[in-house]
């Protein structure tokens, strides 16, 4: 999915029996709470291992190094997030009002960041950090805005493809961007700064998508 990164990015052993696969998603679940706690600067793979109750010789055995942990988890993020999405973007949903839609939409991807706080702090707070995560943030927004574009088709169908995508791109760098102002205080602010962001996303959305 992550293209144009280096052999030592890749797992060492793809799991295939089931304790192999519990192995690997421990050390991932690890991994986010130390990413979450550290960053990706000040994360190592001992700690990781240490948590995670392993050895680091067998930590190697599936990641060769802390990018290719993140890589992994990179990996499961944007499928959880496309899941969420697929769950909004339902048939029903072409058809609600764009302000209920952008309201459940908003909250959904808000949900996410609060029950992901590795996402938070390595695509967040280490914004611009490497050009390893600027390059994997990339490819999360350009796969979350294809999915969005395609749902805008659906409600607009005379929308050129191009402008849906257009649309989608400037949607979510906006409301990514936002995202990072919101965790810059306390929880009040957060707060107070996403519901402004499902003020500004309606308003935009509109010129676009309204009924």
């Amino acid at each position: 999915m992550f293209e144009g990164s280096s052999n030592s990015d890749q797992m060492r052993r793809k799991p295939q029996q089931a304790r192999s696969i519990e192995r690997v998603n421990h050390i991932l679940n690890i991994a986010d709470e130390v990413f979450a706690l550290r960053g990706f600067e000040g994360a190592t793979t001992i700690e990781i291992a240490a948590r995670a109750k392993m050895s680091v010789g067998s930590l190697y055995r599936f990641f060769p190094d802390k990018v290719a942990i993140l890589k992994a988890l990179a990996v499961r993020y944007l499928e959880q997030l496309q899941y969420a999405i697929a769950q909004l973007h339902t048939p029903e949903a072409v058809h609600l009002p764009l302000s209920v839609y952008v309201e459940q939409a908003s909250d959904a991807f808000n949900q996410f960041f609060i029950e992901h706080p590795g996402f938070r702090s390595v695509f967040v707070h280490s914004h611009g950090a490497s050009a390893e995560v600027l390059a994997m943030q990339a490819e999360v927004d350009r796969q979350i805005a294809k999915q969005l574009a395609a749902f805008y088709a659906l409600r607009v169908p005379i929308l050129k493809p191009e402008e849906s995508e257009l649309i989608a791109l400037v949607t979510v760098s906006m409301v990514g961007k936002l995202h990072v102002l919101s965790l810059s205080r306390d929880e009040a602010f957060r707060e107070r700064v996403m519901a402004e962001v499902k003020k500004l996303t309606l308003v935009y959305l509109q010129l676009y998508l309204a009924e």
